[in-house]
């Protein structure tokens, strides 16, 4: 991570345009159900056709802002991450003109491919995937626990403590996924070993007759990456099946309190909808 932060320095100014886009974007998302609320909760008390218009003008300006920042968000990760990408690659082929011989036997040529093009391009697809889907998290979280806790303080609680239980599961996950994702970037050396040696070495293999024991040595390669991230991602995709749970189950308990409270009068029936 200091790694990434170090590439990311000399760019903060498309930092903080991406940060300002993405939470231009989260709070358009928030906001406009918030507005489509107020028209059913105006229409509900009769109000003028003009004051229905006006607020469904602001839904349909917040809807534009909020898009336009979602696309330029884009643009602005993707422009980030790969100027990361650039510099990253520039600096690790300067540093490999300065290594020795003999740091490069150590390193070995399967080792020093696999840093150069593998290592940067997964490095680039979690930078974009963390500036677009992680980054917004926090701002969705804070930003809803507030708008519920205004709207009725049960509802703030129920989604806090549902917020709470997702990030404690996603955190275990998390930590315990580590171990495989180091051990994937091991057996991936292995296997980018293995295969320049079956292609550089071919005349010998065919003329000593090795090829079932190269295709053994292949298989076992292959297939110890497949299993090691066949268990990562299992673990990850229960992250994602345990969350979708918690959300409907947040959805039912949202639905029956603001039945009873909607029929006591303590908010109106829009409301229900954000």
């Amino acid at each position: 991570m200091k790694l990434v932060l170090r590439f990311l320095k000399p760019h903060w100014k498309m930092c903080l345009l991406t940060v300002f886009l993405l939470l231009v974007d989260v709070v358009g998302a928030l906001i406009i159900p918030t507005f489509a609320a107020e028209l059913m909760n105006q229409a509900g008390r009769g109000v003028d056709f003009d004051t229905l218009v006006l607020t469904a003008i602001y839904m349909g300006v917040s809807a534009l802002i909020a898009g336009g920042a979602a696309i330029g968000s884009v643009f602005a990760a993707s422009d980030l991450t790969a100027k990361v990408g650039a510099d990253m690659r520039d600096a690790l082929y300067k540093k490999s003109l300065e290594l020795a011989v003999s740091d490069l036997r150590t390193f070995g040529t399967a080792s020093v491919t696999t840093r150069t093009v593998s290592d940067i391009t997964n490095i680039q697809t979690a930078l974009v995937n963390t500036v677009m889907l992680v980054l917004p998290v926090p701002f969705v979280f804070v930003l809803s626990i507030v708008m519920a806790f205004r709207l009725d303080w049960a509802m703030g609680l129920i989604l806090l403590a549902i917020l709470i239980v997702i990030m404690i599961i996603a955190v275990f996950i998390i930590k315990s996924s580590s171990p495989l994702f180091r051990k994937l970037q091991k057996l991936l050396d292995k296997m980018s070993l293995v295969l320049l040696e079956n292609i550089t070495g071919v005349r010998v293999v065919r003329a000593c007759n090795n090829e079932d024991r190269e295709e053994r040595r292949m298989d076992e390669a292959f297939s110890g990456y497949a299993t090691t991230s066949i268990r990562a991602n299992r673990k990850f995709a229960l992250l994602d099946g345990i969350s979708f749970f918690a959300i409907n189950i947040l959805i039912i308990l949202v639905y029956c309190l603001s039945g009873f409270r909607a029929d006591a009068g303590m908010f109106e029936v829009g409301d229900i909808l954000p």
